[in-house]
């Protein structure tokens, strides 16, 4: 059920849009015709929101960005079978789900604190290098053996609503989203190969300058505020990481 704008909001119109839409799509519907749900056309969302069919045409091309919907000439915008809301817990806890799989899974936070902020990641959060932040450092093991390492920067206030005892149990974005009453919004991710420098050596026991798979991330909350940044970094020996395309969409 479409709501109405809040006018008084520091929040664009277009991104209140949004929002409301992306409770529409993730919701369950049963299409008759067999085809994905369709979305309401431009003129007809204006109308129902009361702003002009640019606003709209802004949120949906949000939308259209993030693969949440996507435009089939002739016929209209359709809902996207893949959703960006139910797909970024699952990218995020790739590792968690795969570990499953694996009887013994242990892991390990030797390193929560308080430290200055590289250059490399300070951009990210939006604070000056050397500003302070949240540093976390997770470890995991499988079968006794390290097989990732995980570092994150998060801004230094949230070290009062995370413990290490979180950061163990689940993702850190989800509980400080939940815990700070945050809307989790996007979630950018980097994936590429690097060689390990000697404290990843040492962590991971493998010979300095051995290959391992890097994953840089950013997590951003609504609107668009960085919530943390980050690498994890694989064994290339023990992990690797794979996706599946549907046709139409390489």
């Amino acid at each position: 059920m479409l709501r109405e704008l809040d006018r008084n909001s520091p929040i664009p119109l277009y991104f209140q849009i949004k929002e409301q839409l992306l409770e529409l799509i993730r919701k369950p519907i049963e299409n008759p015709t067999g085809e994905p749900p369709k979305l309401l056309p431009e003129e007809q969302l204006s109308k129902i929101f009361g702003v002009s069919r640019m606003t709209v045409r802004q949120a949906i091309n949000e939308l259209v960005k993030e693969g949440a919907i996507h435009r089939i000439r002739g016929k209209g915008t359709f809902v996207s079978k893949s959703r960006v809301r139910g797909q970024l817990n699952e990218i995020e806890r790739f590792v968690d789900e795969w570990s499953q799989q694996v009887k013994q899974i242990k892991v390990v936070v030797p390193i929560l604190d308080i430290r200055p902020i590289p250059v490399e990641w300070a951009p990210k959060l939006g604070i000056p290098a050397g500003s302070a932040s949240l540093y976390i450092r997770r470890l995991r093991y499988v079968n006794d053996a390290p097989l990732a390492l995980d570092e994150r920067y998060l801004p230094a206030e949230y070290i009062d609503i995370i413990s290490a005892e979180d950061v163990i149990k689940e993702s850190i974005f989800l509980t400080i989203a939940r815990r700070g009453k945050m809307t989790i919004e996007r979630g950018d991710y980097e994936i590429g190969a690097t060689a390990a420098m000697q404290y990843q050596a040492s962590l991971l026991s493998v010979k300095k300058g051995s290959p391992l798979l890097a994953r840089k991330l950013v997590i951003y909350a609504v609107p668009l505020k960085p919530l943390l940044t980050g690498c994890s970094y694989y064994r290339s020996d023990s992990f690797f990481y794979s996706i599946s395309v549907h046709p139409g969409t390489s």
